[in-house]
């Protein structure tokens, strides 16, 4: 029983550490992004624009992530959140507007992704090991 409580420790401190590491690398990105557009000679409206994008996209698509990530699992939401961050950076190394555009797109649904999925994949390990009795948790 201690060894199978271990494994399960380690398993949901490794989940706990992938998402906290992604959320640090979409932090870290984020002051440099405006000063990238700008190096590409697009001016602050245009800028909006692409950050506007790409929060509205955020929100569009904050309302779908959730269900899907319980539909066709947790872990496989990570995972498209993986793909669809690196699909959004790629973008970033070209100057054209409207692959700027598709990126920004692109990252809002990551960002989603990013903030519902490695939470409810912890708290979905977390509950198929530990029942709760108290009617807080269950």
């Amino acid at each position: 029983m201690a060894l199978s409580s271990c494994l399960l420790g380690m398993q949901l401190l490794a989940v706990l550490i992938n998402g906290y590491v992604s959320i640090a690398g979409d932090w870290l990105q984020g002051p440099y992004v405006y000063y990238l557009y700008s190096t590409y000679g697009f001016g602050k409206g245009e800028i909006g624009q692409l950050f506007i994008a790409g929060f509205g996209s955020s929100m569009l698509f904050g309302t779908i992530v959730g269900s899907l990530a319980d539909k066709q699992g947790r872990k496989r939401a990570c995972i498209t959140y993986c793909i669809t961050y690196i699909l959004s950076c790629i973008t970033k190394h070209s100057p054209e507007y409207k692959v700027l555009m598709i990126g920004r797109v692109l990252g809002g649904i990551a960002t989603s992704l990013l903030f519902s999925a490695f939470e409810s994949w912890l708290v979905a390990e977390h509950n198929k090991v530990r029942h709760f009795i108290f009617p807080l948790y269950s």
